[in-house]
Protein backbone atom coordinates (compact mmCIF):
# COMPACT_ATOMS: atom_id res chain seq x y z
CA UNK A 1 0.00 0.00 0.00
CA UNK A 2 0.82 3.30 -0.65
CA UNK A 3 2.54 5.03 2.54
CA UNK A 4 1.89 8.38 1.53
CA UNK A 5 -1.56 8.36 1.32
CA UNK A 6 -1.10 7.63 5.28
CA UNK A 7 0.28 11.26 5.28
CA UNK A 8 -1.84 13.76 7.41
CA UNK A 9 -2.17 16.40 4.14
CA UNK A 10 -3.21 13.18 2.12
CA UNK A 11 -5.40 12.40 5.37
CA UNK A 12 -7.31 15.80 4.94
CA UNK A 13 -7.55 15.60 1.07
CA UNK A 14 -9.36 12.38 1.66
CA UNK A 15 -11.82 13.65 4.18
CA UNK A 16 -12.83 16.78 2.29
CA UNK A 17 -13.51 13.81 -0.89
CA UNK A 18 -15.77 12.04 2.22
CA UNK A 19 -17.57 15.31 3.08
CA UNK A 20 -18.87 15.23 -0.32
CA UNK A 21 -21.76 12.74 0.42
CA UNK A 22 -23.77 14.04 3.06
CA UNK A 23 -23.29 17.09 1.15
CA UNK A 24 -24.64 15.64 -2.03
CA UNK A 25 -27.37 13.34 0.00
CA UNK A 26 -28.89 17.02 1.51
CA UNK A 27 -28.79 19.10 -1.96
CA UNK A 28 -30.85 15.89 -3.74
CA UNK A 29 -33.27 14.87 -0.78
CA UNK A 30 -33.29 18.11 1.85
CA UNK A 31 -32.79 20.97 -0.63
CA UNK A 32 -35.47 23.49 0.84
CA UNK A 33 -35.19 22.48 4.77
CA UNK A 34 -33.55 25.26 6.79
CA UNK A 35 -31.68 22.72 9.02
CA UNK A 36 -30.02 21.04 5.70
CA UNK A 37 -29.03 24.43 4.35
CA UNK A 38 -26.93 25.07 7.72
CA UNK A 39 -25.48 21.66 7.36
CA UNK A 40 -24.46 21.96 3.99
CA UNK A 41 -22.95 25.68 4.68
CA UNK A 42 -20.82 23.82 7.64
CA UNK A 43 -19.83 21.09 5.42
CA UNK A 44 -18.66 23.43 2.27
CA UNK A 45 -16.98 25.62 5.07
CA UNK A 46 -15.10 22.61 6.25
CA UNK A 47 -14.05 21.81 2.99
CA UNK A 48 -12.51 25.17 2.28
CA UNK A 49 -10.58 24.53 5.15
CA UNK A 50 -9.31 21.28 4.52
CA UNK A 51 -7.86 22.53 0.80
CA UNK A 52 -6.01 25.37 2.40
CA UNK A 53 -4.93 23.14 5.26
CA UNK A 54 -3.77 19.75 3.02
CA UNK A 55 -1.41 22.09 1.01
CA UNK A 56 -0.38 24.32 4.26
CA UNK A 57 0.53 20.65 6.24
CA UNK A 58 2.09 18.84 3.06
CA UNK A 59 4.48 22.02 3.10
CA UNK A 60 4.81 22.55 6.89
CA UNK A 61 5.97 18.66 7.34
CA UNK A 62 8.03 18.09 4.24
CA UNK A 63 4.80 15.77 3.21
CA UNK A 64 4.50 16.94 -0.17
CA UNK A 65 4.17 13.75 -2.57
CA UNK A 66 3.13 12.95 -5.57
CA UNK A 67 -0.02 10.95 -4.25
CA UNK A 68 -1.13 14.68 -2.74
CA UNK A 69 -0.54 16.19 -5.88
CA UNK A 70 -2.81 13.77 -6.93
CA UNK A 71 -5.10 13.71 -4.30
CA UNK A 72 -5.45 17.48 -3.62
CA UNK A 73 -7.27 18.81 -7.23
CA UNK A 74 -8.62 15.28 -7.39
CA UNK A 75 -10.90 16.33 -4.05
CA UNK A 76 -11.07 19.89 -5.45
CA UNK A 77 -12.89 18.39 -9.07
CA UNK A 78 -15.09 15.77 -7.26
CA UNK A 79 -16.40 18.59 -4.92
CA UNK A 80 -16.93 21.23 -7.16
CA UNK A 81 -18.23 19.00 -10.26
CA UNK A 82 -20.25 17.28 -7.66
CA UNK A 83 -22.01 20.49 -6.22
CA UNK A 84 -22.36 22.06 -9.70
CA UNK A 85 -23.67 19.16 -11.38
CA UNK A 86 -26.41 19.54 -8.53
CA UNK A 87 -27.10 22.99 -9.28
CA UNK A 88 -27.24 22.79 -12.79
CA UNK A 89 -29.70 20.34 -12.61
CA UNK A 90 -31.58 21.77 -10.56
CA UNK A 91 -31.98 25.27 -12.52
CA UNK A 92 -30.25 27.18 -9.90
CA UNK A 93 -27.02 27.98 -11.83
CA UNK A 94 -26.83 29.54 -15.15
CA UNK A 95 -25.87 26.69 -18.16
CA UNK A 96 -22.94 29.08 -19.16
CA UNK A 97 -21.18 29.26 -15.94
CA UNK A 98 -21.78 25.16 -15.51
CA UNK A 99 -20.34 24.43 -18.87
CA UNK A 100 -17.00 26.74 -18.30
CA UNK A 101 -16.57 24.94 -14.72
CA UNK A 102 -16.98 21.78 -16.30
CA UNK A 103 -14.75 22.43 -19.12
CA UNK A 104 -11.82 23.77 -16.69
CA UNK A 105 -11.81 20.97 -15.07
CA UNK A 106 -12.09 18.50 -18.13
CA UNK A 107 -9.24 20.40 -19.91
CA UNK A 108 -6.73 20.06 -16.71
CA UNK A 109 -7.51 16.27 -16.15
CA UNK A 110 -6.78 15.99 -19.93
CA UNK A 111 -3.55 17.98 -19.53
CA UNK A 112 -2.79 15.79 -15.91
CA UNK A 113 -3.12 12.93 -17.77
CA UNK A 114 -0.99 13.23 -20.46
CA UNK A 115 1.72 14.49 -18.03
CA UNK A 116 1.78 11.77 -15.90
CA UNK A 117 1.74 9.46 -18.37
CA UNK A 118 4.48 10.79 -20.91
CA UNK A 119 6.36 12.81 -18.51
CA UNK A 120 5.80 11.82 -15.19
CA UNK A 121 5.18 14.96 -14.23
CA UNK A 122 2.27 16.15 -12.04
CA UNK A 123 1.81 19.68 -11.88
CA UNK A 124 0.38 20.85 -8.33
CA UNK A 125 -2.10 23.65 -7.40
CA UNK A 126 -1.55 27.17 -7.35
CA UNK A 127 -2.90 29.73 -5.94
CA UNK A 128 -4.31 31.23 -8.85
CA UNK A 129 -6.28 27.87 -9.63
CA UNK A 130 -7.20 27.84 -5.89
CA UNK A 131 -8.52 31.14 -5.90
CA UNK A 132 -11.00 30.22 -9.19
CA UNK A 133 -11.81 27.36 -6.69
CA UNK A 134 -12.79 29.15 -4.07
CA UNK A 135 -15.13 31.80 -6.41
CA UNK A 136 -17.02 28.63 -7.57
CA UNK A 137 -17.27 27.59 -4.01
CA UNK A 138 -18.54 30.95 -3.41
CA UNK A 139 -20.99 31.08 -6.38
CA UNK A 140 -22.31 27.32 -4.87
CA UNK A 141 -22.61 28.59 -1.00
CA UNK A 142 -24.26 31.92 -2.13
CA UNK A 143 -26.71 30.14 -4.68
CA UNK A 144 -27.27 27.34 -1.91
CA UNK A 145 -28.09 30.10 0.90
CA UNK A 146 -30.12 32.08 -1.69
CA UNK A 147 -33.39 29.79 -1.18
CA UNK A 148 -35.75 33.16 -1.43
CA UNK A 149 -33.88 34.70 -4.72
CA UNK A 150 -33.26 37.61 -2.54
CA UNK A 151 -32.53 40.32 -5.11
CA UNK A 152 -29.20 41.65 -3.30
CA UNK A 153 -28.02 37.63 -3.04
CA UNK A 154 -28.97 37.37 -7.04
CA UNK A 155 -27.00 40.19 -7.46
CA UNK A 156 -24.24 38.95 -5.34
CA UNK A 157 -24.28 35.94 -7.54
CA UNK A 158 -24.05 37.16 -10.49
CA UNK A 159 -21.29 39.77 -10.02
CA UNK A 160 -19.59 36.81 -8.72
CA UNK A 161 -20.22 34.81 -11.67
CA UNK A 162 -17.86 37.56 -13.31
CA UNK A 163 -15.28 37.49 -11.13
CA UNK A 164 -15.31 33.94 -11.08
CA UNK A 165 -14.60 33.40 -15.03
CA UNK A 166 -11.58 36.05 -14.68
CA UNK A 167 -9.85 33.30 -12.13
CA UNK A 168 -10.77 30.43 -13.95
CA UNK A 169 -9.31 32.14 -17.25
CA UNK A 170 -6.36 33.25 -15.53
CA UNK A 171 -5.82 30.02 -13.73
CA UNK A 172 -6.30 28.14 -16.95
CA UNK A 173 -3.68 30.69 -18.94
CA UNK A 174 -1.04 29.59 -16.24
CA UNK A 175 -2.01 26.31 -15.76
CA UNK A 176 -1.44 26.13 -19.36
CA UNK A 177 2.25 27.76 -19.67
CA UNK A 178 3.05 25.68 -16.79
CA UNK A 179 1.83 22.76 -18.91
CA UNK A 180 3.63 23.75 -21.95
CA UNK A 181 6.79 24.72 -20.44
CA UNK A 182 6.96 21.19 -18.75
CA UNK A 183 6.55 19.49 -22.01
CA UNK A 184 9.77 20.98 -23.80
CA UNK A 185 11.95 21.10 -20.23
CA UNK A 186 12.84 17.69 -19.26
CA UNK A 187 14.22 19.30 -16.00
CA UNK A 188 11.39 21.80 -15.21
CA UNK A 189 10.75 22.26 -11.62
CA UNK A 190 7.90 20.15 -10.85
CA UNK A 191 6.22 22.84 -8.36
Amino acid sequence: MNRELFYISNQISLLRILLIIPTVYLLLYKPEESYSTAIIIVLLVTMYITDLLDGYLARRLDQVSETGKILDPLADKIVVVAIVLILFLQHKIETWFFVIVITRDIMILIFGLYLKSRKRIVLMSNYPGKAAVLSIGIIMLLTIINTQNTELLDALIRYMYYVSVMLILYSLILYFMRFKKSIGDKSYDRQ
